[in-house]
């Protein structure tokens, strides 16, 4: 099933309803979390999206693009991306085409785990107040892209 993920980033902060009557979630699963959370989740594997919402309204918080995956080889993030974003991006080209980040946190590596730099930016032209959060691999590879409302960004 192919995504229109730009309408899903300007559909932050509806409910989970207003994205199935509207057609961008098509899935037979509801989103889930663990009890006593105040997050749901409903994670896309195949269309390499991750959406998170409120549990309480259902209301949409977070989504997540799998540009690269950890465990497939030859993964190709399956849905067009909104523009400038490509499908591959090293660090250089996200400076490039988005300038200077707003916050860094360097890589480092915990318990024998590499976690490659994060990266934080405002995106502007949309109904709400959106930052778009890149994470890197060690080689400065994208790995993902997290779209939030602002309001919603704890760093």
């Amino acid at each position: 099933m192919t995504l229109n993920v730009e309408a899903l980033i300007r559909s932050l902060g509806k409910s989970y309803k207003d994205l199935v009557d509207s057609g961008l979630i098509t899935y037979k699963s509801d989103p889930k979390g663990a009890s006593g959370s105040p997050t749901i989740s409903l994670d896309m594997a195949k269309e390499g999206v991750f959406l998170a919402f409120q549990r309480e309204g259902r209301v949409l918080k977070e989504i997540t693009l799998s540009i690269q995956h950890d465990t497939l080889k030859n993964w190709i993030f399956p849905n067009d991306l909104p523009t400038p974003l490509q499908k591959s991006m090293s660090r250089q080209w996200v400076h490039e085409n988005f300038g200077e980040p707003e916050n860094s946190i360097p890589p480092r590596v915990i318990m024998k785990q590499e976690i490659g730099r994060i990266e934080r930016f405002t995106v502007e032209d949309f109904h709400i107040p959106i930052t778009m959060q890149i994470r890197y691999d060690m080689a400065d590879m994208v790995v993902a892209v997290t779209f939030l409302p602002t309001s919603e960004l704890r760093w």
